[in-house]
């Protein structure tokens, strides 16, 4: 959801503050157009519900501080008399407690670098109605550059579609040495009732109604983070018009409400001499609530340290620097970290053995930090050489008893628990015993720092089983990011270097198409898109790789199963390439401003159904139907995954070669195929956008 107090670094996850972009492996050079475009805004509407005598276009604010532009009261307190709100004209409301003594939300508080919260369940007005409101950015005191602009959002009444409004340049911008406007569309702003789960940044549990009364309805209420991308990064930004869609509230009339808005700073900190460009070398998705033992019960842990090995892929450069991103992304509860550190390991002792005195992390300058549910926070940048494909050792002291421990489910890597004391500063691995988690709790990244003049990128691989690796060898090193990270140090062509961060954003997910909408030209994501992806360090390429099991879930025929993968597929790619990189910078005036260059995107062929996960004759019908779609569609631009492991070397062959599964599941040989090809087609100049 939103990130805890520190510098004003790339957040993590996108939930209500804007995470860090991920810089992947290639970088275009075209100049486009907007980054988008919208339908006519629908004109406000006068209704029984209007709740601001004063004329909505007049409303303006700060970025800051929004509470000139706040038009609605959402959220109320259930006491025996509940405090007066109506979100949805029918006298329904969010219940306050939620949001801030159950998920740590902080009421009136600005939360990281980004988004200013509102006061939740005091009576008075909390949100804004999307009514035309102009809220400026301040020149000092607030983010006003970045890549992305990200909305805290959701909509009464039914999803609300074509919400459109402007995003106003100051001068010097990429587009113009004049002030310029740049449209930009939030399709759909989901209903925070009946909207999806998997792309809401949290999900609460009760809703209070006008009659004092209080119920827990299964779906919700939920709130999303919308971000919407700059087709200028780096350049100034001095205001932005709200969409002007209504100026009330109306039982069953869609209507979208605004909590907050911040800008997503770009992977550079700091200016002159002293700035710092980062790039992601490793993360971790975190798909779960609850991280499990292997006989299935859930993990738990009072008052321990937990160590954690990051295999990672880019090493540091001359400047060393280092940070960590941790994540409550999927927590109910807030969580607090009383110490972390980072060290490297020992590679002779391994485990949880450091190679030397570990160094203390801090956030915003504390030993200590707290992460509301849904959230994250980023470390302080710290001094730590990184060489290429080390093993980072990452420590972190839990506060008190925690009965669930949110993260990445499948994580097919080792995890240390130390006994109910502070041991982030311990060398040695004594006070360290190796866990029987499956999965891997809170660390969801890390970033290096790269060369100023000629900075690095990253590769994300975004995708589900396949890329997660969940049946490889269960060291943490042997997923896609893995195998692909050696395949480019053993690639003939190359010079023994990783020349870009490869990152993990797999999931074991039944799905990871689009929920919210079967559009293909949607400019602007959601979750779990924005906080897989595109929340991660200095992202350039992306290699989306899913829809295996949409295909094993679908029971119509072939034709319907294939259409609906393929315009999901379709969507995702039209998603992430209306987002641009954060390098490449040209200067006007003296001023940097960042060239408009698209995040390139791969599509990956779905490989054969495996034994272990049999398809229908149907579903393999509409497998291979897939395939020859993006053969077709995407000359180019995709990575030919199904041939790389198929048993005739095809897209259409039914079946994997038997000796790239084990057990009938792909083994560690079937992930290094399919990094091969990736390297291979990067090779032979079959990509029409190479990574770098």
């Amino acid at each position: 959801m939103f990130t805890s107090r520190r510098p004003a670094s790339r957040p993590i996850a996108a939930v209500i503050v804007v995470a860090a972009a991920l810089a992947a492996g290639s970088l275009t050079t075209t100049a486009p157009a907007h980054a988008a475009s919208g339908a006519p805004a629908q004109a406000p509407r006068a209704t029984s519900h209007s709740i601001h005598s004063q004329s909505a276009a007049q409303l303006t604010c700060a970025i800051n501080d929004t509470s000139g532009c706040l038009n609605n009261t959402a959220t109320s307190t259930y006491t025996t008399t509940t405090s007066p709100a109506d979100a949805d004209g029918s006298g329904n409301s969010f219940n306050a407690a939620d949001l801030t003594s159950t998920a740590g939300w902080q009421s009136g508080k600005t939360d990281g670098a980004t988004i200013t919260l509102p006061k939740f369940g005091t009576g008075t007005y909390d949100n804004m109605l999307a009514s035309g409101q102009t809220i400026t950015v301040p020149s000092s005191g607030a983010v006003n550059t970045g890549d992305a602009v990200v909305f805290l959002a959701f909509a009464t009444g039914a999803a609300a579609k074509n919400v459109t409004g402007t995003i106003t340049y100051a001068k010097n911008n990429c587009l113009t040495s004049d002030p310029a406007d740049q449209d930009y569309r939030l399709d759909p702003v989901p209903d925070w009732l009946s909207g999806p789960s998997s792309a809401a940044s949290i999900t609460l549990v009760h809703e209070n109604h006008s009659d004092n009364t209080q119920t827990s309805p299964s779906s919700g209420p939920k709130v999303y983070a919308i971000s919407v991308p700059l087709a200028c990064p780096g350049s100034v930004i001095s205001s932005i018009s709200l969409p002007l869609f209504t100026n009330g509230v109306q039982a069953g009339r869609p209507t979208p409400h605004i909590l907050g808005l911040g800008i997503r700073p770009m992977t550079v900190t700091g200016s002159g001499s002293s700035a710092q460009h980062w790039v992601g070398t490793w993360a971790s998705v975190q798909d779960t609530d609850k991280v499990q033992l292997s006989d299935d019960s859930t993990a738990t842990v009072n008052g321990q340290t937990l160590r954690i090995p990051a295999h990672v892929s880019i090493g540091t450069d001359s400047g060393n620097g280092a940070r960590i991103h941790l994540s409550n992304a999927m927590g109910a509860t807030p969580v607090t970290f009383d110490a972390a550190s980072v060290a490297l390991q020992d590679t002779t002792a391994g485990g949880a053995t450091a190679a030397a005195a570990p160094t203390t992390l801090t956030f915003d300058g504390s030993a200590s930090v707290t992460i509301p549910a849904g959230g994250d926070a980023t470390s302080d940048p710290v001094t730590l050489a990184v060489q290429q494909q080390a093993t980072v050792l990452v420590s972190l002291r839990v506060h008190g008893s925690v009965s669930a421990m949110p993260g990445h489910s499948v994580a097919r890597t080792p995890v240390w628990v130390s006994d109910p004391a502070n041991r982030t500063s311990d060398t040695a691995a004594a006070h360290y015993m190796q866990s029987t988690y499956t999965g891997l709790p809170y660390l969801s990244g890390i970033d290096v720092t790269t060369s100023t003049s000629n900075p690095t990128g990253s590769l994300v691989l975004y995708g589900d089983q396949s890329v997660n690796g969940d049946t490889a060898s269960e060291d943490g090193g042997h997923h896609l990011s893995d195998a692909i990270t050696n395949a480019l140090v053993n690639d003939p062509h190359g010079d023994t270097s990783v020349h870009y961060g490869v990152l993990n954003a797999g999931t074991n997910s039944n799905s990871l198409l689009p929920q919210i909408t079967d559009s293909t030209d949607l400019l602007n994501a959601f979750n779990p898109l924005d906080r897989s992806v595109l929340v991660q360090g200095n992202v350039r390429t992306v290699l989306v790789s899913t829809g295996a099991a949409d295909l094993l879930n679908c029971t119509s025929n072939a034709d319907t199963c294939a259409t609906e993968v393929e315009i999901g597929l379709a969507s995702l790619k039209t998603q992430l390439n209306s987002y641009y990189t954060d390098d490449s910078q040209i200067y006007i005036n003296q001023q940097p401003i960042t060239q408009n260059s698209n995040i390139t995107v791969y599509l990956a062929t779905i490989p054969p159904f495996t034994a272990a996960h049999p398809g229908t004759a149907t579903q393999e019908a509409a497998r291979e139907q897939v395939n020859n779609y993006l053969l077709d569609n995407y000359p180019g631009q995709f990575i030919d995954f199904a041939a790389a492991v198929s048993t005739d070397g095809t897209a259409t062959s039914s079946t994997v070669k038997a000796a790239d599964l084990s057990d009938g599941n792909p083994s560690d040989a079937y992930y290094a195929d399919l990094a091969g090809r990736y390297v291979n087609d990067a090779d032979s100049d079959a990509l029409i956008y190479p990574p770098n």
